[in-house]
């Protein structure tokens, strides 16, 4: 279970310092799942939102439907974005979570790390 976690906070780490050094202001959520806060990372840069649920497996993710319920709303109340992020072998891929809750979990609907920084950062 360490093992895990560990992973986790360093993709974790490493998404915030990509955007950090990107301009923006940055936050993890300690308690990232919970019922109150369901993201893993805010990022914030004159008024633009982002938020991530941050996944670091071998296979893609497939989060749970109200896993993702719960972010989307999240999201929707802070007038944030919101997508997952994987990380695996120093790659990072993005979904927005609306393409994930609709199922939409081919190649085609992920983003590259450099495609995500050019469209939305």
């Amino acid at each position: 279970m360490v093992k895990l976690y560990r992973k986790g906070f360093r993709a974790e780490r490493d998404l915030l310092r990509i955007l950090s050094t990107r301009g923006y202001s940055c936050a993890r959520s300690a308690s990232s799942g919970s019922f109150l806060t369901p993201v893993d990372i805010v990022a914030i840069k004159q008024g633009k939102v982002l938020c991530f649920e941050i996944k670091s497996w071998k296979k893609k993710p497939r989060p749970k439907s109200k896993q993702l319920e719960r972010l989307l709303k999240w999201s929707e109340n802070a007038g944030a974005l919101a997508f997952i992020g994987w990380y695996n072998k120093n790659t990072w891929s993005f979904l927005p979570v609306k393409n994930a809750l609709e199922r939409e979990y081919e190649d085609e609907n992920w983003i590259s790390l450099e495609e995500f920084l050019r469209i939305f950062v």
